[in-house]
């Protein structure tokens, strides 16, 4: 019996003449009922959306292609990703019981979910991202762009490239070579002792097997890379790279999004193999501008991003680019004149040199990397007699020599624009670092599940919903978005299309 300075407990033996329903486990405030009334309203039925098979047996119904996302949306909002876990959750979770409504998908099923679905998870993020829009969350005049490297479900050792490959036959060689000199060396030993027992070493036949095993493993991983053309090769992901920042290496991809400042959503999201962002920043700025269509939009990004091109298209699209400019010359760090000490004259075509002794230009176009480059050299003669020869040549060098870029008015206005916004960068930096700190630090998002880069595009987009989902729900609420997603469902469903 219970002692009456406590609570009274339920007996679990206790036959209930009306047990609970699902529904008494979920309170009306609670932000299942919000996930809920959003996947309903996406008619995933035509979307795309393959829903797996049913139980264990052969012959059972498929799961209703609404469970899945349910259930996937609830874990990556509630930092729950792991296919075994998100089966317990419908086991033991009433929140996750109640959203499902008592369904029990296997661990397998849930797995093959996300799995086979990439595309259609890229759909739904995007549909959530429309329905932001609608509900005016979106500024559409400030746009910070940032990228940053996700591991893949792989190790980098387990990317190969042709210098790699060599070095490791080296090292096998060398090693068989020193095991197969020392075999020799006991051999004879043996012999002249005549006793052909008494080795140093017994295994060393067994070592030299292995090693030559291996070093027929590199060779076919040689020529498969030879065989494809291709300067790497993934043996696990197929799409992963090597990626490379501040001296430390992984295998991964390099996702990208678009936050809008008004209340730092994402609204674009992209998964990319490059190595760094300089193609990067016309692409987000489209998938934004699908979106936001903004007829007075400001692009803020970091200096990885400047690249005279996307400069360029962003001046053509009437967008206002401010991308920090990266100092790429060692002129500077060696007490030597920098490029920008020589202005342009735009009505002669000619550089003014600080001592007077203008560069001019010096024969046809150039190219360099399929950019066109024009060509501006100093008179030797010239150089030679100038009193502060030192602060603008090196030992070597008899001439000045300048290449200007064709468009280069255009980084010019850039210049000119970033030399006049102090602060910009800082504001970017707390624009752009919200939503990562969010995926990277609050729910450990900083590598992918998924192998390939179709699956994990799909993963990245599940990513981005969990925390554009979440920070919605931060700013209005659970009712108003559930309202308008009820409201929303019973007017049509929602066509989403495949971005």
């Amino acid at each position: 019996m219970t002692s009456r300075r406590y609570k009274p407990v339920s007996n679990r033996q206790q036959i209930s003449l009306l047990p609970p329903s699902l529904e008494d486990h979920v309170h009306e405030t609670n932000p299942v009922r919000a996930i809920d009334a959003y996947v309903e309203t996406l008619g995933l039925a035509k979307q795309g959306f393959q829903n797996g098979q049913g139980g264990v047996c052969a012959g059972q119904p498929a799961y209703p292609p609404e469970a899945p996302p349910k259930l996937y949306l609830y874990g990556y909002i509630n930092k729950v990703r792991s296919r075994r876990r998100l089966e317990s959750e419908t086991y033991r979770n009433p929140e996750a019981v109640w959203l499902v409504e008592a369904l029990r998908p296997s661990y397998k099923t849930i797995a093959n979910f996300r799995k086979d679905n990439g595309q259609a998870l890229t759909a739904t993020n995007r549909g959530f991202v429309l329905l932001c829009k609608e509900l005016q969350l979106f500024g559409g005049e400030t746009l910070g762009i940032d990228g940053s490297f996700f591991k893949a479900d792989a190790n980098k050792d387990s990317i190969y490239t042709e210098d790699k490959l060599r070095k490791q036959l080296e090292r096998l060689g060398q090693k068989t070579k020193a095991y197969q000199e020392r075999l020799a060396l006991q051999d004879e030993a043996d012999n002249q002792a005549g006793l052909g027992s008494l080795v140093e070493d017994s295994q060393l036949n067994e070592k030299i097997t292995a090693l030559k095993e291996k070093q027929a493993v590199k060779e076919a991983l040689q020529k498969r890379r030879h065989d494809s053309e291709a300067k790497q090769l993934p043996t696990v992901d197929p799409d992963a790279r090597p990626l490379s920042k501040r001296g430390q290496t992984l295998a991964g991809y390099n996702v990208q999004v678009a936050v809008d400042a008004k209340h730092k959503l994402i609204v674009a999201e992209a998964v990319a193999q490059d190595g760094n962002d300089s193609q990067q920043l016309m692409p987000m700025v489209d998938k934004a501008q699908a979106i936001l269509a903004s007829g007075n939009l400001t692009v803020l990004a970091d200096s990885g991003y400047y690249e005279g091109n996307q400069i360029k298209q962003c001046e053509d699209q009437h967008i206002i680019a401010y991308v920090a400019i990266p100092d790429r010359s060692d002129a500077k760090t060696q007490g030597r004149h920098t490029r920008g000490q020589f202005s342009f004259n735009v009505d002669n075509g000619t550089y003014a040199c600080p001592q007077g002794k203008p560069p001019v230009r010096y024969g046809a176009p150039h190219q360099i990397n399929n950019k066109t480059y024009a060509r501006y050299k100093s008179k030797v003669s010239a150089c030679k007699r100038c009193p502060v020869r030192s602060q603008c040549l090196t030992d070597k060098a008899t001439s000045k020599q300048l290449m200007r870029r064709e468009h280069e008015d255009v980084a010019e206005r850039h210049q000119a624009r970033m030399h006049n916004s102090k602060g910009i960068m800082r504001k970017r930096g707390a624009l752009v670092g919200h939503p990562f700190g969010t995926l990277k630090r609050r729910a450990g998002r900083d590598h992918f599940l998924m192998r390939g880069l179709k699956k994990s595009t799909g993963e990245f987009s599940l990513m981005v919903l969990g925390c554009n989902f979440t920070r919605v729900l931060n700013i209005l609420g659970m009712g108003t978005p559930k309202d308008y997603c009820a409201q929303r469902g019973k007017n049509k469903a929602v066509i989403l299309g495949y971005a």
